[in-house]
């Protein structure tokens, strides 16, 4: 089957989906998919913008038609004792479909066609490349997201054996391409080449970028989202550092900073536990400071202590 054109796709599916008509039926509703894989590529909006946004959709109403994957319990469940049944994931509005249903405002949906979740996925990724607030960090993560899912679904990449600049991905990406026959096809583009042609950068940008996305996929989601919305400041280098980590758990913050100040040549020695312990401990001080110091306390900042002495109180 030839690989779709995801960049001129986004526009035919943009398309398809104007020309349907708004669809209110509550049993499409009812049966929206919130897939927590497709939500992370969102990026979080700020406090500032979330208020905004609810202000607006409680003012005016929800304006915007939520964008859902037409498909069945098969498709995201390949398990399941039910694979016919209908299924509608959400694909656009994630934060519009939360503040709805939290404040149970009526939305329009419209329903779009894929053949598959990585289609999917990669309809989305397109989406948010093409918005136009979208910060450097921000278009550097998609368009390394992009790469990493490309490669991992052709079954090329292999962090083992593959090295870039700084040892993690494939600095030839790979220039020997091999047609079926198993010889070289002068023709073809490697992924790197293909997707810096298709955003305007240079080839080694993107294998950059792709570090880069490995790197923020390592981290809990708050941290993620953290730093994809300027909220922590982490140089883009740090973060690539991290695609090298070998961890079975996503990175919380009193790790992060273990990891990122290790002297060891070996990831791993990063996730020592004295080191977070004492990273953790850091951590609790420095939030205890901002309230002891700050004129105007938030639930946030109360959480935020919780949430660092319970997870210093599993270390001990």
């Amino acid at each position: 089957m030839a690989k779709l054109d995801f960049k001129n796709a986004i526009g035919e599916k943009t398309k398809q989906a104007l020309n349907n008509s708004y669809i209110s039926s509550e049993q499409i509703k009812q049966n929206i998919r919130v897939l927590e894989e497709l939500r992370s590529f969102i990026p979080s909006p700020t406090d500032e913008e979330w208020s905004q946004l609810e202000k607006n959709i409680v003012t005016n109403g929800c304006k915007d038609a939520l964008l859902l994957w037409e498909t069945t319990q098969a498709a995201i469940e390949p398990e399941t004792l039910t694979p016919n049944a209908p299924v509608f994931v959400l694909v656009d509005g994630h934060n519009r479909y939360q503040i709805c249903t939290t404040r149970n405002i009526s939305f329009n949906v419209q329903v779009m066609s894929f053949a598959s979740l990585k289609e999917v996925k990669d309809y989305m990724i397109d989406l948010q490349l093409g918005r136009r607030n979208l910060s450097p960090q921000q278009a550097s993560y998609f368009r390394g997201l992009r790469y990493n899912l490309e490669k991992s679904e052709k079954g090329k990449y292999d962090r083992n054996k593959h090295k870039s600049q700084n040892g993690t991905y494939e600095e030839n990406d790979p220039e020997n391409h091999k047609s079926q026959n198993g010889t070289y096809d002068k023709n073809s583009l490697s992924t790197s080449r293909k997707l810096a042609k298709e955003y305007k950068v240079g080839r080694n940008t993107i294998l950059r970028d792709a570090e880069f996305a490995a790197g923020l996929d390592k981290l809990d989601t708050r941290l993620k989202n953290a730093v994809l919305s300027g909220e922590m400041k982490i140089g883009k280098s740090e973060i690539q550092k991290l695609a090298k980590v070998e961890s079975t758990e996503l990175i919380a913050s009193e790790e992060l900073e273990a990891i990122l100040t290790s002297k060891e040549s070996d990831p791993k020695v990063a996730k020592n536990a004295d080191s977070s312990i004492e990273s953790a401990k850091k951590q609790l001080v420095k939030a205890f400071e901002k309230i002891k110091t700050s004129s105007e306390v938030s639930v946030k900042d109360v959480d935020k202590i919780i949430e660092l002495a319970q997870k210093l109180k599993k270390m001990l």
